[in-house]
């Protein structure tokens, strides 16, 4: 068999295997990404990501830049419903975000801002615009976590819950920086550790107690004292 004929026998059965195995569901002007593992189509001012089932992953506007820029929504991989919703500008996440449980309970809702993102927040898996309260949920709807951002950065008091609504630990930020006093406690309601930090960030000491209540351990920056 010469050449020629090799390589249009090959093109067929590669065609053929591709199309074999395209999940039913992706439109057929679809791409594949590897590198995220998911089928895209771009129309004009939109586009449409796809998992790999062949369920809907993303439903978005863009740009002129291909960039996100409008009401966003996400899809769960195995349910269909709704797995996080809302607004993009050019690119970078703006105004209320909400994040779902399977069951369509609200698992995070968080507000972001309009200044230009941190450049570092991709390296910390933030986005670096965060603004305002951040409110994260158990998935029986009471909440875990409490707190705050402020130029892209965790600031003033945060909170954190046991599912009995119970506080677990509470602290101060300033800048991404632990500050001030910050109090950790056992499921028992008893004291489990003493933070404490200057103003500017910088660890000064820290206590930490048995569930009986006892001080077991004190650590400063000259080094530790325990039992």
């Amino acid at each position: 068999m010469n050449r020629f004929y090799s390589i249009v026998l090959l093109s067929l059965i590669t065609t053929s295997c591709n199309e074999t195995t395209r999940p039913e569901g992706i439109p057929v002007g679809a791409k594949y990404d590897k590198a995220r593992n998911v089928y895209y189509l771009d129309e004009p001012n939109r586009q449409r990501l796809y998992y790999e089932s062949g369920k809907l992953y993303s439903d978005c506007p863009v740009d002129e830049a291909k960039q996100f820029h409008g009401f966003c929504r996400t899809y769960a991989r195995s349910e269909d419903r709704t797995a996080s919703e809302g607004q993009y500008e050019h690119g970078a996440k703006v105004g209320d975000w909400v994040w779902y449980f399977p069951d369509g309970k609200i698992y995070v809702k968080q507000k972001f801002g309009t200044r230009p993102r941190r450049p570092d927040s991709i390296w910390l898996g933030e986005e670096g615009n965060e603004e305002g309260p951040y409110l994260r949920y158990y998935s029986d709807g009471t909440l875990e976590l409490r707190g705050f951002y402020k130029d892209g950065q965790k600031s003033e008091l945060w909170q954190k819950f046991f599912k009995d609504g119970e506080l677990e630990y509470s602290g101060y930020y300033a800048q991404g920086k632990k500050v001030r006093t910050w109090f950790y406690y056992f499921p028992n309601r008893t004291k489990e550790a003493v933070e404490v930090f200057d103003n500017d960030g910088k660890f000064l000491s820290r206590s930490i107690y048995s569930p009986g209540g006892k001080k077991i351990c004190e650590v400063d920056s000259k080094g530790a004292s325990c039992g």
